[in-house]
């Protein structure tokens, strides 16, 4: 068996001596590799195998690191544990149950049975609260991730609702996680989140279970470690004690689930709290992309406050990745991204090569048509194909109650309930089912069976909400010759559609809804067609979607989330759009970690997908840019803040000069606000030449340094645009400021500004 190599930073990770460590790995440095050597290093300094425990965050994970860790290993030697988080937490519960210390319950793995119990929850707040509507599917997704995000943060439930940013009309949640509790410990139930929020709080009172778990170990390692979450890290406490060391190995800047509990600071100040006396090192070279990506991510992420200061930077021999603007939106024509695909497999590259991200599903759905029409092969694993989002179903569904065809589908039942859920009715399951069973029994009936609902409803309000839908029900059955266009504008002024999805309970969920109308709203506008015409365009892209099989040489459409720990030889990202990416009610530092994600996915080519901006073109072609004054800007403030012409430029100019092609002399063109992390990645990759501050900057120019005014994150008052807070520095007087969602660029010179 050949003997594993190391880089430098590789072993001094691997060969930490004592106590605690953390280390900081840029994404692409070989982390895994790393991991397995210091399992390896620790057994070679004679610590026992069942002392040591690794912990992964899927099985997936898991069993890639026991299989590597088997290979590494002499035959017959013992492996040490490697577990999930997750089974731990399984072990731990199923063993305190034996002895006593927490009752015994059922695991339940069926998600149907966990919805339904939060559905009756739901249901017994609002009623208490006095309403008599219920809950929608999405408000019931958006309440099924509030009781995981309080099992998992260790958080008050009132506490996690303002977490959440939810809005207030939702107040019922809380309520509602008492009453879940209450049920789940009447049925004598037990969930997969469960399986750690219930042995942690009883570690936390419990000496005689402390003494079953703290100081066992010798040696805890711990992947990804900026996934976890503050019941894991408490796990991990119990678990550490006193005398095992700590191995974490993570990367801040790809702290993408926050929703999920984690949060940048466990790697940060938090982990001396936690695990006090750690020594930290970092794995910063990438094997994964060139410069210009490296460039790119840095610039990007330097605008996070909340992180540790690393840069990521491109090791010798990586890829001359090459970086791409698409121009186009998630909802209008997709020919720029099909164009790039078509013209990666034309130079002999296979589809399963290429990956295109979204930061929402949604804003995959146009690129699924347009694939479909062009014959281009894809996949959408875990998730609905477009004929199958609930939303695109239902707008679908009124044109084929236009149409005359509705009946003659084979799922008609399906469809009609996603019709009554476009937007949701607010109807129990039982009423519903019985609603969806009157029409299918008398489809010329449907209107009058739904009229007939409304007269069962308490709440004005809402029995007018159902009389209005019976209405449209009735005149749709007459739009048959209407451009379907048109169709759908009408269905969605007269139901209010756009204003509903805008109140969901959660951000992302009413992005795409809304992107799902937009897309299908764009393809009927584009092919200015008649109901009857667009719904065979649609049933033909359907057919086509039914033909591909599972698996082969596909195109993956995938989430950014999804995506993360992988990569392709090229990455398409779509939606960098204002309002979409980053999201109007999400944390903008949050959002920008997700961005640094998905450029960091690629080897070879990455594209980036920006809506048509003159700010941004202008930023693109190395002009100077404007303030933004009255104009609105379309792209998404991580469009410009990557620099991605400054990026290409200078990677590929660092690229020719390492490799001995033409001497970097002279720098390329790069604004001001970011040339101190320019100038490290040029020490970092042993070049002597520095971007230099103009002289109105440097220091003895003339006029005392005075510090910059604003900072990121200020709070500000504009006399016409009102409160906002900045979001990036362009310059010494140009500030980015996101006003309520939308992003302006002001010179603060021109246009004073009141700090908040």
């Amino acid at each position: 068996m050949p003997a594993l190599t190391y880089t430098e930073e590789q072993r001094r990770s691997i060969e930490h001596p004592r106590g605690h460590s953390l280390t900081f790995a840029v994404a692409g440095s070989g982390k895994t590799h790393m991991l397995v050597g210091r399992v390896l290093f620790l057994l070679e300094q004679g610590l026992m195998p069942e002392r040591i425990r690794v912990l992964a965050f899927n099985r997936a994970a898991a069993t890639e690191f026991r299989d590597r860790l088997t290979e590494a290993l002499p035959v017959g030697t013992k492996v040490p544990e490697v577990r999930t988080f997750h089974s731990l937490g399984l072990k731990l519960t199923a063993h305190f149950e034996t002895v006593g210390l927490l009752p015994r319950r059922r695991l339940e793995a069926r998600e149907s049975i966990a919805k339904t119990l939060a559905r009756q929850a739901a249901q017994a707040a609002l009623r208490e609260e006095g309403a008599d509507d219920y809950p929608s599917p999405d408000d019931l997704e958006a309440f099924a991730r509030f009781i995981d995000l309080v099992k998992s943060d260790l958080l008050s439930a009132a506490d996690a609702f303002e977490a959440l940013s939810i809005p207030p009309q939702y107040g019922y949640f809380i309520r509602g996680f008492a009453r879940f509790e209450e049920a789940r410990a009447q049925q004598g139930l037990r969930f997969f989140a469960d399986l750690q929020s219930e042995p942690v709080a009883l570690l936390s009172h419990s000496a005689e279970a402390q003494r079953m778990v703290t100081n066992k170990l010798d040696a805890v390692i711990v992947d990804e470690f900026q996934d976890v979450s503050r019941v894991q890290v408490e796990l991990l406490r119990h678990l550490v004690g006193t005398r095992a060391s700590l191995s974490a190995v993570g990367d801040d800047s790809q702290c993408i689930y926050v929703w999920r509990g984690s949060k940048p600071q466990f790697m940060g100040d938090d982990f001396d709290h936690f695990f006090p006396g750690a020594t930290r090192y970092s794995l910063s070279r990438t094997f994964r992309f060139g410069h210009s990506v490296s460039l790119a991510a840095a610039q990007l992420i330097a605008y996070n406050a909340d992180r540790i200061d690393t840069l990521c930077v491109s090791a010798p021999g990586t890829p001359h990745t090459r970086i791409e603007v698409i121009r186009g939106t998630s909802s209008g024509d997709q020919a720029g991204v099909v164009a790039a695909i078509e013209a990666w497999y034309r130079s002999g590259r296979r589809y399963r090569d290429c990956a295109v991200l979204g930061r929402l599903w949604g804003q995959t759905l146009g690129l699924e048509l347009a694939l479909l029409e062009r014959g281009i092969p894809f996949t959408k694993p875990g998730k609905d194909a477009a004929f199958q989002v609930p939303d695109v179903a239902g707008l679908l569904g009124y044109l084929r109650l236009a149409a005359g065809t509705l009946f003659e589908a084979p799922n008609a039942r399906e469809i009609i309930r996603h019709m009554l859920g476009t937007p949701s009715l607010r109807l129990a399951n039982r009423v519903l089912d019985a609603l969806i069973e009157a029409i299918l029994q008398a489809p010329g009936q449907g209107a009058a069976a739904i009229a007939q609902v409304a007269k069962r409803v308490k709440m004005p309000f809402h029995a007018e909400k159902i009389r209005e839908r019976a209405a449209l029900w009735r005149e749709a059955t007459q739009w048959r010759a209407w451009p379907a266009a048109d169709a759908l504008r009408l269905y969605a002024a007269r139901t209010d559609l756009l204003r509903a999805y805008a109140t969901s309970a959660d951000s992302d969920t009413a992005s795409e809804k809304q992107l799902a109308y937009d897309t299908l709203l764009g393809w009927a506008t584009r092919t200015a067609t008649s109901v009857p015409d667009f719904l065979s365009r649609m049933d033909d892209l359907r057919r086509t979607a039914e033909r591909y099989a599972a698996g082969g040489d596909v195109v993956l459409l995938s989430s950014i989330h999804q995506a993360k720990g992988r990569e392709w030889p090229m990455v398409v990202v779509l939606g960098l759009e204002e309002g979409l990416f980053p999201a109007k009610r999400a944390d903008r530092q949050e959002e920008r970690r997700l961005a640094y994600v998905a450029l960091t996915r690629c080897k070879e080519a990455l594209h980036l997908v920006i809506p048509p901006d003159a700010h941004f073109d202008a930023q693109w072609r190395g002009e100077p840019m404007k303030p933004y004054g009255l104009a609105r800007c379309n792209a998404s403030l991580f469009a410009f803040e990557a620099r991605l012409r400054t990026s290409r430029e200078l990677g590929e100019a660092i690229t020719r000069h390492l490799e001995g092609q033409e001497p970097l002399n002279t720098l390329p063109a790069a604004p001001t606000a970011r040339l101190a992390v320019l100038n490290r990645y040029l020490g970092e990759v042993g070049i002597e030449a520095r971007y230099e501050r103009p002289a109105s900057m440097a220091p003895g120019s003339g006029e005392p340094q005075r510090p910059p005014r604003w900072a990121l994150n200020d709070r500000i008052r504009h006399r016409v645009f009102g409160e906002g807070f900045i979001v990036g520095l362009v310059d010494r007087d140009i500030v980015d400021i996101d006003f309520n969602g939308q992003l302006r660029r002001i010179k603060t010179s021109m246009a004073p500004l009141e700090r908040l």
